[in-house]
């Protein structure tokens, strides 16, 4: 079956649905061969929990009809089980996307975990293989793969996604924030994304299949039982023209059109503390140890004043007002969830420290571990919470696989605690939560990064129907954690200030209202490709995060190879429009991220300084309309004269541009060019647009707007820039 459209031809089995051909501007997309794949996949599972694949391919009978611009197909009997599948295919003819839908009639005794679909593999003419085509995937705020094969030598290598979950994976909405793939080159892009308001569950992946790439989403159907399961959005394919910034502003356009839950725009957010518009640096450390393992005994930053002096120091270097945001201050024992309160060595003695550090003008902040349950510190063998377990029978509420016994939690597992994951759905949850995040209110914390380890803010999966949620994982996640925040949203609002609440990596979609400030953690694609600012790219104008702890950055990079790797992450974040961050080791020295020994040797801390202290002051100053309240837009293309590679630890190589750039809109309508200069040294490139051949820009070069030069492009629409070194300037557009 062809079904031609202006800027596509498809081709699908007319029998089975499969896929066989999509093309556009001469370029083939699909790699299915001539019998396909099957279009869908549904895993069901048994009253025991055993799973079952049923797939397109196992229907009795299969087959199509089509009327205008729709395509129906039909699937009578899959396997022995009484189970019917219909898919409709929409496909406007002016339009460059293909909208898909399913549903199942269930007459078996079966449930439905999640629904494969649509199949799609994409050739691997990565550049990696000498190629040039790129996949875009939106986990952990974004990444680029040239390589499917980095991500198969090192932990973050794929996993089918199920329970116990070792959190970094492509969940939505959790660590996984957004909801659309990509891969593209030159000659065009496929775009497959899921246009969801309700924002399902869904796991969101890629992974090498045979000589192809698979592009995976799976929608969690809450262990659907008999009746009739309609999937209430389309997956939605198309083709487009550009790179990942024109594939990010489809999902976006159907993002900010959509009636999805949504914050208010961070300009008219009434939830916004004034702290969060001047952009203060970020300055975490521990009051206890030297990183999350190994002893605990208490270092030179407690008590908590004694840090004092090294936050002011800093604060002087920066120009600006810092964040003290504490790991380890936990009383219980660190990473310890869900118990923080009280603080180590008392309240007292921290509450001293919190309205010292806003007389000077500053602020506090706590790291939390999420909704997990600690039954044994590994940190601090004394704090062991089995007999709370047993007395209060709480095991019941714990996260529980389809089958078998009650895992413990892989998150942190071994290394900091052992305990389990807690189903949100539980009054017990909410009650300890509320009470925890009630005690740091009353202690004048200015943010609560609570949920630390509920990675995007989504809860973990869970079979258990006892705790009064559907059998399988689904929305109902999603649902018991926006219940969840609404509770900490009123305790906020009761205390009369503005505290915001936060959670490890960016807030995924639905979420975005609730946890207006995050802890970023696009250093954990370091793993897998490259790190793209696409989640910025999307959501920017309702929300601003910080750069983060950085973490694992010391088992990725070649520390002492690529010693201009933190500048680059810090300019990397500041050119995203996030906070900067610094990690600090003893004597209020800046380390290279949190987890790396203090025996390593230390970053330049004068070029890290400075550059913090020049980039900040664009963010405060000229650039505010733009890094604060705009809107991310695809920059005028750069080429720079030089390239910086970090080398990574597993020998291969990150090869970045000497200059960073990205395009920015205010909400007046007023386009600016950032050009970033990360490196102890001078830097030029040239800036690309055939459209302002022969026209003047202004350059921007003082952070306060004070200083300008003109520059005319070429008429062959070049434009030559320098920067200097630690610094940045703007194109006004």
């Amino acid at each position: 079956m062809r079904i031609i459209g202006k800027k596509y031809e498809l081709h699908l089995n007319e029998n089975t649905g499969s896929i066989l051909s999509l093309i556009s501007n001469n370029r083939e997309f699909i790699k299915n061969g001539d019998k396909g794949r099957p279009l869908f996949t549904i895993r069901f599972r048994d009253r025991e929990g055993k799973a079952i694949d049923l797939t397109a391919l196992d229907a009795k009978q299969s087959y199509s009809g089509k009327l205008s611009e729709e395509i129906n197909f039909y699937y009578k009997q899959l396997g022995i089980y009484e189970i019917d599948v219909e898919v409709k295919v929409n496909c406007p003819y002016n339009d460059a996307l293909i909208y898909w839908n399913l549903s199942v009639v269930n007459q078996s005794d079966l449930i439905i975990e999640w629904i494969d679909f649509p199949d799609i593999v994409v050739p691997n003419d990565l550049t990696a293989t000498g190629g040039s085509s790129k996949i875009v995937w939106p986990a952990m705020e974004g990444a680029l793969i040239e390589d499917v094969t980095i991500r198969e030598q090192g932990w973050l290598k794929y996993k089918e996604t199920g329970y116990p979950s070792r959190g970094w994976e492509g969940i939505y909405p959790g660590p996984c924030p957004t909801q659309f793939m990509a891969y593209y080159n030159e000659q065009g892009g496929l775009y497959i994304g899921a246009h969801d308001e309700q924002a399902n569950v869904k796991s969101i992946e890629f992974r090498e299949y045979d000589d192809g790439v698979r592009l995976q989403f799976r929608l969690f159907a809450e262990g659907f039982g008999r009746g009739t399961y309609r999937m209430n959005y389309p997956m939605v394919l198309g083709v487009f023209q550009g790179d990942w910034c024109d594939a990010a502003s489809l999902y976006r356009d159907w993002y900010q059109s959509s009636t999805a839950r949504k914050a208010p725009k961070l300009e008219h957010n009434p939830d916004i503390p004034q702290w969060l518009l001047d952009s203060p640096v970020i300055v975490t450390y521990p009051v206890r140890g030297t990183k999350d393992v190994g002893n605990m005994d208490p270092n030179e930053y407690f008590p908590y004043s004694n840090a004092i002096p090294d936050l002011k120091r800093l604060s002087k270097a920066f120009d600006s007002k810092v964040m003290a945001l504490l790991m380890h201050w936990e009383g219980t024992a660190p990473w310890a969830p869900p118990y923080v309160w009280p603080p180590f060595g008392g309240e007292e003695i921290f509450k001293h420290f919190v309205d010292q550090m806003h007389e000077e003008g500053h602020l506090v902040g706590l790291y939390g571990s999420g909704i997990a349950w600690t039954n044994e510190s590994l940190l601090v063998p004394e704090y062991n919470k089995q007999a709370q377990l047993e007395a209060e029978n709480l095991k019941e509420i714990m996260c529980a696989p389809p089958e078998g016994e009650i895992p413990f939690s892989l998150i942190c597992g071994g290394g900091q605690r052992w305990g389990y994951d807690m189903c949100p759905t539980n009054d017990f949850v909410t009650k300890t939560v509320s009470n925890e995040v009630k005690h740091i209110l009353d202690s004048g914390c200015d943010y609560i990064q609570y949920f630390d380890q509920n990675l995007g803010g989504l809860s973990y999966l869970c079979f258990n129907e006892k705790h009064g949620h559907p059998p399988g994982p689904g929305k109902w996640q999603k649902e018991a954690m926006i219940h969840l925040y609404q509770h900490l949203r009123e305790l906020v609002e009761e205390s009369g200030r503005k505290v915001l609440i936060g959670c490890e990596a960016a807030a995924a979609e639905p979420f975005i209202p609730d946890l207006l400030f995050n802890d970023m953690r696009f250093n954990i694609n370091l793993w897998v490709g490259t790190p793209i600012p696409l989640y910025q790219f999307v959501y920017h104008e309702y929300v601003n995060n910080f750069m983060g702890n950085q973490n694992t950055v010391g088992s990725s990079i070649d520390l002492n190879r690529s010693p201009n790797n933190i500048l680059w992450r810090t300019a990397y974040s500041f050119n995203a429009g996030d906070m900067m961050t610094v990690v600090l080791r003893e004597h209020g020295n800046i380390h290279w991220d949190w987890g790396t020994e203090w025996t390593e040797s230390l970053p330049d801390q004068d070029h890290i300084m400075n550059l913090i202290h020049n980039l900040n002051g664009w963010r405060t100053g000229f650039a505010k309309p733009y890094l604060v309240f705009g809107r991310m837009e695809k920059p005028l293309a750069l080429l720079c004269e030089q390239i910086e590679t970090i080398y990574m630890q597993d020998g291969h190589q990150l090869n970045n541009p000497s200059l960073l750039t990205s395009l920015w809109r205010s909400s007046g309508d007023q386009l600016a060019q950032l050009i970033v200069n990360y490196t102890p040294n001078r830097q030029s490139g040239v800036i690309f647009s055939e459209e302002r051949a022969g026209t003047t820009t202004d350059i921007i070069t003082s952070v306060d707007g004070s200083q300008m030069i003109q520059k005319r492009f070429s008429e062959q629409g070049q434009l030559s820039v320098e920067v200097e070194p630690l610094s940045a300037i703007m194109l006004m557009l």
